[in-house]
């Protein structure tokens, strides 16, 4: 059972990590097209990217866990 807490503690981590990267992406594009500046987010979306597969990732195992328990 402890491992089904710390995978679900891991899954709410990123989560946060994901949407707090998502807000300053938001923020960050707000600010360029304010001031007409171009600026290079190909590292952020590879970072949300990473974020989304690894939330997807435990999201899976969790259910596969849940639907068959050992």
């Amino acid at each position: 059972m402890k491992k089904n807490n710390s995978d679900s503690s891991e899954l709410e981590q990123i989560t946060r990590e994901k949407k707090k990267v998502q807000f300053y992406l938001s923020m960050l594009l707000g600010m360029a097209t304010s001031c007409g500046v171009m600026i290079p987010t190909d590292p952020i979306y590879t970072i949300l990217m990473e974020l989304s597969e690894q939330e997807a990732s435990l999201t899976k195992k969790a259910k596969d866990q849940s639907e068959h328990p050992e």
